[in-house]
């Protein structure tokens, strides 16, 4: 008869060399430990297999055309605070995580990493269900960026300084998710979507300041940007052109030119609940049609509260706001719906442009209670988007 004792030791057997044979033993207080460890990096490398890689030191003025390449899936990169640097070359990249055959990769996660002076800091192509987070590129051609990626998670990176863009997602990029990210004092962009293919993505809760252009949406459909902030930008802190069917929801915007700017044929757009202060323009648009502008926050425009050009059939209703140059107003801009806004003006006698005055004469408002008169002089041509 087998006794207790023995049953339990017996049962204890069991239960180590169940646990040794899945790759984990029993150390010192009963935690488990895995026997596979992080593997370390220390120098440019192309990755091949699943697993954990660490970076175990500062890679600085590498030379080679890729410096970290991925091509497994189910691949988490640990920077730990590491700068993976290059020269500034063109067509190197930091980091890149690429298939080399049909099928995208799946589930590779680059964390809390510095990329610095390369062509492309990090470019995830053809990737799903990923990740980066905690990284910062700087001083790259273009920081972060994702072309044809779907189904990824963009979050609390910092882009900054970047020749061209911060953030892009490019061609058929969908369905991806940028959280909590800065994208910030970039050339041209800070946060980019483009293409039809951009679409279904959600921008939230990011900023994106001193670029030329905070939030760029070029051709991308049905995004929605949500509780951003973008200030301090040359041009616009939101800028969409030939964009359809986008929703910009909650998002402050305070910058040189213009608040929020739609253009060249956007249509189908709502901008709703949206904080537009200190702007030249507070919400502009041209030659852009049947959009929804509603219920805004429109303050301290130096030029125009809402302004649009060229640009018919779109309801702007619901708007409110203080101390602008001028409330609302059209030019050339016919079967509009304005209606229930309060956007005050604080100038008593404002300068009329006289050329506009005619067009103007043609813009066709229902159910408003405010004076449209003739914008100021636009911006110098080189500002023109």
């Amino acid at each position: 008869m087998v006794s207790s004792a023995d049953h339990w030791r017996a049962v204890a057997l069991v239960a180590v060399l169940s646990v040794a044979s899945a790759g984990f033993w029993l150390v010192g207080g009963g935690t488990v430990a895995g026997v596979q460890q992080p593997e370390t990096i220390a120098s440019c490398t192309t990755i091949t297999e699943p697993g954990r890689y660490t970076l175990s030191a500062d890679i600085t003025d590498s030379r080679v055309d890729t410096c970290i390449n991925i091509q497994s899936d189910d691949v988490v990169l640990l920077g730990r605070g590491h700068r993976i640097d290059g020269v500034g070359a063109f067509g190197t990249a930091g980091v890149i995580v690429r298939s080399n055959g049909d099928p995208p990769l799946r589930n590779v996660t680059v964390r809390n990493v510095s990329v610095t002076d390369w062509d492309d800091g990090i470019r995830y192509i053809g990737v799903t269900d990923g990740a980066v987070v905690g990284t910062t590129t700087a001083n790259n051609r273009v920081g972060l960026s994702l072309l044809n990626a779907r189904d990824n998670r963009l979050a609390e990176n910092v882009a900054r300084d970047n020749r061209l863009r911060g953030i892009s997602l490019l061609e058929s990029s969908a369905n991806n998710t940028l959280v909590g990210n800065n994208a910030s004092n970039n050339d041209l962009f800070g946060i980019h979507l483009v293409e039809a293919g951009a679409s279904n993505n959600t921008v939230a809760n990011n900023t994106a300041s001193n670029n030329e252009f905070g939030i760029a949406l070029i051709g991308a459909q049905s995004n929605t940007l949500r509780s951003n902030t973008a200030n301090g930008n040359q041009i616009a802190g939101i800028w969409l052109s030939t964009a359809e069917n986008n929703r910009l929801v909650r998002n402050s915007v305070s910058n040189r030119f213009y608040g929020i700017f739609l253009a060249d044929l956007s249509s189908g757009n709502t901008i709703t609940d949206n904080t537009a202060e200190s702007n030249a323009v507070g919400i502009r648009l041209r030659s852009s049609d049947e959009n929804r502008i509603v219920d805004n926050a429109v303050v301290s425009s130096s030029d125009n509260g809402i302004l649009l050009i060229s640009s018919d059939r779109n309801v702007v209703t619901g708007n409110t706001g203080s101390n602008n140059a001028r409330d609302i107003t059209l030019i050339s801009s016919t079967g509009n719906s304005v209606g229930n806004n309060s956007v005050s003006m604080t100038h008593a006698r404002p300068v009329f442009n006289t050329a506009a005055r005619e067009s103007h004469r043609t813009a066709s408002t229902t159910g408003s209670s405010h004076r449209f008169i003739p914008t100021l002089e636009e911006p110098p041509t080189h500002f023109k988007c």
